[in-house]
Formats: C-alpha cells, sequence, structure tokens
C-alpha cells in the first residue's frame, strides 16, 4: 500500500456508486471545513481520516458505517496538532498540513 492523501471532495467526484444518504452526508461535512483521507501504514485499518471541526469528528464517528467492513481513525485538526506536538512536529495549520506530517518518514 502506498500512503497518499485524497479529500472527501475528490473522493465523491469519482465514487459515482455511493448511495445518495451517504453522499449527502459527506457533502454536509464538508460545509464545516476540509476532510481529507489519509492511507497510512501504521494504523489499523491504515484509513484515518482527518477533518477540520471537532463537530466533523462527532459526525463521522457517529455516522461509521459499521457494515462497511472499513477500519478507519478520525481526528480533528486539534487532535492531530496536539499529537503532532506530542511528539516534537509543527503545529499544521490545515488538515492538508497534518496530513503530510503524518506521511513524512520517522526521523533517524
Amino acid at each position: 500500500m502506498t500512503p497518499s492523501i485524497l479529500s472527501l471532495q475528490e473522493i465523491l467526484t469519482h465514487c459515482r456508486t455511493l448511495p445518495p444518504s451517504r453522499r449527502a452526508f459527506y457533502e454536509a461535512l464538508l460545509t464545516h471545513g476540509d476532510v481529507v483521507a489519509v492511507r497510512v501504514n501504521y494504523l489499523p485499518g491504515s484509513l484515518l481520516w482527518l477533518v477540520t471541526t471537532p463537530s466533523q469528528a462527532r459526525l463521522m464517528r457517529e455516522g461509521h458505517d459499521p457494515d462497511a467492513h472499513v477500519e478507519a481513525t478520525i481526528l480533528s485538526l486539534q487532535e492531530a496538532r496536539d499529537l503532532l506536538t506530542t511528539v516534537g512536529d509543527a503545529v499544521p495549520a490545515t488538515v492538508y498540513e497534518a496530513a503530510a506530517w503524518l506521511l513524512a518518514p520517522p526521523p533517524e
């Protein structure tokens, strides 16, 4: 698996088979700020969702579909900032910066 970053907007644009109710849910999430999916090798399920606000994180956690058989970690930008500053990294200003830091190779 290659680590990567995809915006939720890109996913919605290219995923034509998404049920209308899920599409509406994700489009509503985007009205609150950016949402990105990050594929990483070091997490269970290897999928990390980074969202701009705590409200988006709460909605995504509550709206998770267990029938989709996808394990994912969901972090708000503030949670990602807390994690990154704990390990000594810079404070990201956006979910895209946080994603880039989370994909950076570990220090040697």
